[in-house]
């Protein structure tokens, strides 16, 4: 993902312009859930392997959320893929790019 979708100009142009974005390792979400976090219980409730990108409010609620196998099939077969599951193959042209902004555009607007 950091070297195609979120190494694109466009794509960190939009984030930059309209999000505050952050990550974390989801074994650290889990270990502040089980400390009783709220925000951390809703991240490990919504999180699947092997990505997922979680679009909150500003007062912690989902919006959306984009999963790196689910979400964007024909990714590099270096990357990882769930346990026994392989990447599917793309049939058409769009790109991970157009997929990624036009979720944002259905979810949050055109920029």
């Amino acid at each position: 993902m950091r070297a195609g979708l979120l190494s694109n100009a466009e794509v960190i142009n939009r984030l930059n312009k309209s999000f505050v974005c952050t990550s974390i390792i989801i074994d650290d979400v889990k270990k502040r859930a089980e400390s009783g976090d709220e925000l951390a219980k809703q991240l490990v409730a919504q999180w699947e392997y092997p990505l997922e990108m979680i679009f909150l409010t500003s007062a912690c609620g989902l919006v959306s959320k984009l999963n790196s196998y689910k979400d964007f099939p024909g990714v590099h077969p270096d990357v990882v893929a769930p346990p026994k599951k392989q990447h599917m193959t793309r049939n058409d042209e769009r790109s991970q790019v157009d997929d990624f902004l036009k979720h944002l555009a259905r979810n949050f607007g055109a920029e």
